[in-house]
């Protein structure tokens, strides 16, 4: 929680996350800036209504009113799962209206876009993956304190000819050690966030290499790779030498056991052999 001064306090809060979101909005419209956590990403449901008013705000007061805040979310898979600690998901906050949402896959880029994030007027969902919080993979030296990330801007992680992947959060670091192996001219991008996406890099992208496959760790069904590949038929149909492919999970419950989380997870062999499979159409 922090003031218009700069000021700022921490303290606990009621095990409700309807309660938590309310009374970070009852702050925001106090002149207050909250950064509520959720401590899981399924825990999140009960607060459904209260972020979907919030983030209605502007709209129904003609902009007269707002409430930002930053919803710090930690959620999927790790050492460990279940139904509850290790949901993903991302793709019900990009159906609220009024919310942006990040997904950073390394710490310089939560730096960059949680700055953006305080200082905008919107309320923001920023996913934290807990499988990035202690991997060596999404260590990143300390950007500075003036370091700021824009919504909406992905980043190229390799450029490529062949083949665009489009991923984000902890799939990153999958895709980049699926392309290092298989090795060739694949283009990886990382969305970075979700609501908005860069959707100009993507075509441009798409219509360089002509073949697209969009990898995330939500389930498939209606997930938000769905959103891109509508986009990308949409927008770039002419440019396609082949299928753009969706690699995500299938619609079950994430498993207690780790192995059998591997089993619902798109792992780095399951993306090597689409990479490949891709390139060859």
């Amino acid at each position: 929680l922090q003031n218009k001064f700069g000021d700022e306090r921490v303290f606990d809060t009621s095990l409700s996350e309807e309660g938590i979101i309310g009374r970070a909005v009852g702050m925001a419209l106090a002149g207050l800036l909250p950064i509520p956590e959720i401590q899981f990403r399924k825990y999140c449901d009960p607060a459904t209504e209260q972020i979907n008013n919030c983030g209605t705000i502007r709209w129904r007061s003609n902009n007269h009113f707002a409430a930002p805040m930053v919803v710090r979310i930690p959620g999927g898979y790790r050492k460990i799962g279940d139904p509850w600690h290790s949901v993903t998901s991302e793709v019900i906050f990009a159906h609220q209206p009024g919310w942006l949402m990040a997904a950073p896959s390394n710490a310089e880029d939560a730096v960059g876009l949680l700055r953006t994030a305080l200082r905008g007027n919107d309320p923001v969902i920023f996913f934290e993956h807990r499988a990035m919080l202690d991997a060596a993979w999404a260590r990143r030296p300390y950007p500075g304190d003036d370091y700021v990330l824009p919504f909406g801007q992905a980043k190229i992680l390799a450029e490529g000819s062949d083949l665009t992947v489009v991923t984000w959060g902890a799939m990153v670091e999958r895709c980049e050690a699926a392309a290092q192996a298989i090795g060739g001219s694949i283009e990886i991008i990382d969305l970075r966030t979700i609501v908005p996406w860069d959707k100009a890099l993507v075509l441009e992208s798409v219509r360089k290499t002509g073949k697209c496959l969009i990898v995330h760790e939500d389930i498939s069904l209606g997930g938000f790779g769905a959103e891109i590949a509508a986009t990308i038929a949409q927008e770039a149909f002419v440019y396609l030498d082949g299928p753009v492919e969706r690699l995500a999970a299938p619609s079950t419950p994430v498993p207690f056991s780790t192995e059998l989380m591997e089993g619902v997870v798109p792992t780095i062999e399951q993306i090597q052999g689409r990479m490949a499979d891709l390139r060859a159409f």
